[in-house]
């Protein structure tokens, strides 16, 4: 028997239901590119009903071909969203590793034209995906519970951007490609026995920026 292959993030995304909010915000975009004479009367009407009868993303997101659409206008939302606070410690800002969480994290982030954030206090699975397409992502790792101490991100970006913050006293190796598009790495050496955040993927005529924190704390390693 063949292996089975993962089902890839955007694929899972697309077949998502639409919202009637999100119908109608494909409706706004169609009236406004009528009202700009991007689309003749007939392709209006024809779109329009195109857009009232989209089931699920997969058949609403291709409603805006050739069109101008602003950023944040269709936000997939991903299933299993779990915010964890860490356990209190001595050291409230140092660094949390907790393995017993690593079932309550969701590993799937995707912005398909629209946007996602994880920031916070948030569980971080060993291993996730960030899909940017035509979208921007955010993620900020200086609250985070880590359920490992080696996080691996493989990025997407096309047409995208991902933004990812990373406090001082977390290591980073970047393995990600940037075609046509390019891959900011901060500088910094943390302690040889930091957790590590490793990034893979590419990024295609877009971006994946890491940086650390602009108001920088002293960082230590706590376990529970």
């Amino acid at each position: 028997m063949p292996a089975e292959v993962p089902d890839d993030p955007v694929a899972q995304a697309l077949r998502m239901r639409a919202s009637d909010a999100d119908r109608e915000k494909v409706a706004n975009i169609l009236r406004d590119a009528y009202a700009e004479g991007r689309l003749t009367p007939v392709e209006h009407e024809e779109r329009l009903s195109e857009a009232y009868q989209a089931q699920t993303y997969g058949d609403l997101i291709p409603v805006m071909r050739d069109l101008p659409v602003p950023p944040g206008t269709l936000a997939i939302p991903t299933a299993n969203g779990v915010s964890v606070s860490p356990p209190v410690g001595p050291d409230s800002s140092g660094i949390v590793v907790n393995p017993a969480l690593s079932g309550t994290a969701d590993p799937s982030m995707v912005a398909i034209f629209g946007a996602f954030e994880r920031k916070g206090m948030w569980t971080v699975p060993a291993e996730s995906s960030a899909t940017c397409v035509f979208g921007g992502g955010e993620i900020d790792f200086t609250e985070a519970v880590l359920t490992s101490r080696e996080v691996t991100i493989t990025a997407v970006c096309l047409f995208g951007g991902l933004e990812i913050t990373v406090p001082d006293g977390m290591q980073v190796r970047n393995e990600a490609v940037g075609i046509f598009g390019g891959v900011n790495v901060p500088d910094g050496a943390p302690p040889a026995d930091a957790p590590v955040l490793i990034v893979k993927g590419a990024a295609i005529f877009g971006g994946i920026e890491i940086k650390r924190p602009k108001n920088r704390k002293r960082w230590g390693i706590s376990k529970s």
